[in-house]
């Protein structure tokens, strides 16, 4: 069994897809089981089908095996013609094995297509700033779609000038024989959508009632369909679709899922305002005065500089990403002296050449007179069709969006450091109740004193690790997803017994205080849980490096409450930053040591139960002192009547 386990690993580790992976593994457990019949049936949360391998062997013995998760997943496995000597249970450990891969390959997948719709987004946020002819720019985007959410055929229908139908260009894969159809708003699916404003998903374009002009346009392959309507700032101007196709002979293709709907109405924002922005840009070249009325409309931080770089202009978004109070503080004055510099070269390299129609883009990095810095990616063009030498710096701030990519990283590596945590607890689990029945048994059996210490011993140090082991899973366990009454004094408990180990090596004492009268408060553990670590961890990172330093966790019940307080011996928050440090990203900590988001969720979480997280001087220790305060949720009994 050792070999198919291995086997499975490596396709979970080439696998593209969840489907692709469940392919392979049928057929390496097929052969595993001596070549039977073996056939897999999948759901998943993105993802569902039905796989088989081997041949039916009416001489073996047929073998069944199960496996779900909380989350919905469920994976039914059957055996036919399987080796009498091949147990159920191992077809059981080798479908579990096989259908957590499966879940780590779709986590993997998904990520992955974050990753690609976060590069297509910076990708497309750069030709809408270098404002390219519409068309090419639909062309583009459609393109990109198509390979995103794998349709065969895209196009983008827009409203005309008469206000009553819908004008279909371009249209690409196949979907091009439908390129300039009109269509009525008032009697199709891309009409509805376009009307509504609302997205729309359908398995079968054929089963609506209003999909007659396009269903007859595109006989009879077309099945699944995704719309989105594409908005600008005056309303609704048409609407995005995406198509898949069934041939000849084969299954009907899945329908679009939630996920591709997500995707495509983010991109259908960009499309929208890459058509406004285009518009804007071709309506300014009539005249000098309209360029600034541009850059003073667009939602992008844009500015107007000469060619030296001496800023004449700039919009309401650009004075937010400098820093600056108004745009007068910012006329008259060169980019650099703005805090705004590119990657890898200078100012004068990044303008120069602009006047020969050559866009620059690139990214930059723009440091606030408060020393907030702001990550931006940038385009540099000329305004030759305006008769004016200025050139057109365009931001695109990023800054929101890369803090929010590392967290998601963050939490994901941490989710699988807890399944990894969780898997080596178990593990631990059956060594450690061996050593101490061995250990009891050797104390029982001599007579020699040091003999029966030396057990004595050896049971307390393995209890000690059990304790560990018990705090582990409970650390590791799944989120909750119903509120659960919570013993507050158990989850600090936990928190303290695996981190007081770890920070001793750093002359880090950690004290705790339990006030055993405190009552449960109903909430969902892992969310308090994280509450607790964050503000452990914020403690950490004060008091490191400093001179007996120490951490106190304490419990209090209060009437009706419940109160954790976690207090350290650091130099405490100074004033200037308390108004801000529950704000979302705001942190004084290098940008490889913290988010800004801690401090963010704990007021949140705790806000959710109906509790209160204030900051406040610790008189004891001299450092901080986070107090939080939850309603108790005591047992009441039932009242009889």
């Amino acid at each position: 069994m050792r070999d198919a386990l291995q086997a499975l690993l490596r396709q979970a580790s080439d696998a593209k897809r969840s489907a692709d992976f469940w392919r392979a593994a049928a057929a390496i457990l097929s052969d595993w089981a001596g070549g039977a019949r073996l056939t897999i049936r999948y759901q998943g949360i993105n993802e569902s089908g039905s796989v088989s391998a081997g041949t039916d062997d009416r001489s073996g013995k047929n073998l069944a095996a199960e496996w779900r998760d909380p989350d919905g997943r469920h994976v039914e496995a059957n055996l036919a013609g399987a080796p009498p000597v091949l147990p159920a249970s191992e077809l059981e450990a080798a479908i579990e094995f096989a259908s957590r891969l499966a879940v780590m390959v779709g986590r993997r997948a998904a990520l992955e297509r974050e990753r690609q719709l976060g590069t297509f987004v910076v990708e497309l946020a750069r030709w809408l700033l270098a404002a390219p002819e519409t068309q090419l720019l639909l062309r583009y985007t459609l393109q990109s779609l198509m390979e995103l959410v794998e349709a065969q055929g895209a196009f983008v229908a827009l409203k005309q000038p008469d206000g009553d139908t819908l004008r279909i260009s371009p249209a690409l894969g196949e979907a091009t024989p439908i390129e300039g159809l009109v269509l009525s708003l008032d009697s199709s699916v891309t009409g509805r959508v376009v009307r509504t404003g609302e997205p729309m998903l359908t398995g079968d374009l054929r089963a609506e009632a209003d999909a007659s002009p396009i269903a007859k346009a595109l006989a009879e392959g077309v099945r699944a369909a995704l719309f989105a309507p594409l908005r600008i700032s005056q309303g609704t101007v048409g609407a995005v679709g995406l198509l898949r196709y069934q041939a000849a002979g084969d299954p009907s293709p899945p329908p679009f899922s939630l996920h591709d709907l997500h995707y495509v109405s983010a991109v259908a924002a960009h499309i929208a305002g890459g058509i406004e922005l285009s518009e804007a840009v071709a309506a300014t070249r009539a005249a000098a005065d309209r360029a600034h009325a541009m850059v003073d409309a667009s939602p992008l931080p844009m500015a107007l500089v000469d060619t030296a770089g001496t800023v004449r202009q700039v919009n309401g978004a650009a004075i937010q990403v400098f820093g600056l109070a108004t745009k007068e503080a910012a006329i008259g004055r060169h980019l650099e002296k703005l805090g705004l510099s590119p990657s890898g070269l200078t100012v004068r390299l990044m303008l120069a050449g602009r006047q020969q129609g050559e866009p620059w883009h690139g990214r930059v990095l723009v440091t606030q007179e408060s020393g907030e810095r702001r990550i931006c990616d940038c385009t540099v063009t000329d305004l030759r069709g305006l008769g004016s030498q200025d050139l057109l710096v365009a931001l695109y701030d990023r800054t929101e969006e890369l803090r929010a990519q590392r967290e998601l990283i963050a939490r994901e590596k941490l989710a699988t450091v807890g399944e990894i945590a969780s898997g080596v607890a178990h593990e631990v689990n059956n060594p450690l109740a061996a050593i101490r029945m061995e250990a009891e048994l050797l104390g029982r059996s001599t007579q020699e004193p040091e003999a029966s210490t030396a057990a004595a011993t050896i049971v307390r140090e393995v209890d000690r690790a059990a304790r560990i082991v018990r705090s582990l899973l409970r650390l590791a366990r799944r989120a909750d997803i119903t509120p659960v009454r919570i013993q507050l004094n158990e989850l600090v408990r936990d928190v303290a017994e695996i981190r007081q180990r770890v920070l001793r090596a750093d002359n880090i004492e950690v004290r705790t205080r339990m006030d055993q009268g405190a009552e449960a408060v109903l909430g969902l553990g892992q969310e308090l849980q994280q509450v607790v670590i964050n503000l452990m961890t914020n403690a950490e990172h004060a008091v490191r490096g400093r001179p007996h330093a120490v951490i106190e966790l304490a419990t209090e019940a209060r009437h009706d409450w419940v109160r954790l307080t976690v207090e350290d011996s650091g130099p405490g928050v100074p004033v200037e930053v308390r108004g801000r440090i529950f704000d979302p990203f705001f942190t004084t900590k290098s940008p490889d040591e913290g988010s800004g988001l801690g401090l963010s969720i704990c007021q949140r979480v705790v806000a959710e139960v109906g509790g209160r997280i204030w900051l406040e001087d610790s008189e004891a220790l001299g450092g901080a002192r986070f107090v939080v305060e939850l309603p108790a949720a005591p047992i009441r009994d039932n009242a009889i009547g």
